[in-house]
């Protein structure tokens, strides 16, 4: 029993501190992209969905290439790595900061446990930009799909909590 305990322990902590769902980009196109990723509260009336969490890529990711993002805190790990999340959280009495994760430092609850992914911005070296994401608000409404000169298009597509995006 005592095993046990420990263990749903520990389990509980995890899950405290990793927000749900994973971020995974597929790039399939010929072009390398640069990014900026958003976490927010999905289901927040307010209109600026607050917490919000936003990341840059610090490098672009490469043509046929794929990164995933378990979570904010982790990823300063992965390649492309986003080594800072500014966090805005003044309406849930959490001041506003930048948490520089390859530093060491955490995002913590709740603002880890109210947001889900959001919005992807992608950037490409001929100018094309290309948002895509989900409207905070609770109605499931957003921008799934997009285009971009030079026939790049993109697809934000949702699997439970996890979102893939697709770059062709």
């Amino acid at each position: 029993m005592k095993k046990i305990s420990l263990f749903l322990l520990l389990l509980i902590g995890t899950l405290a501190y990793s927000q749900a769902g994973t971020m995974t980009i597929y790039n399939f196109s010929s072009s390398t992209v640069s990014y900026r990723l958003v976490g927010s509260q999905l289901n927040a009336l307010q209109i600026d969905c607050q917490p919000v969490v936003t990341g840059y890529s610090a490098t672009s990711l490469a043509p046929s290439s794929t990164v995933t993002y378990p979570s904010y805190n982790t990823s300063h790990l992965q390649s492309p790595a986003i080594n800072e999340w500014n966090v805005i959280s003044e309406e849930i009495g959490i001041p506003s900061q930048t948490y520089n994760v390859a530093g060491g430092a955490t995002i913590n609850p709740p603002i880890t446990t109210l947001t889900a992914w959001h919005t992807i911005d992608l950037n490409f070296p001929n100018g094309g930009y290309i948002n895509l994401g989900i409207h905070c608000g609770g109605a499931g409404t957003g921008i799934f799909s997009g285009s971009t000169t030079g026939n790049i298009t993109a697809t934000w597509n949702m699997l439970g909590n996890n979102v893939i995006v697709f770059i062709n």
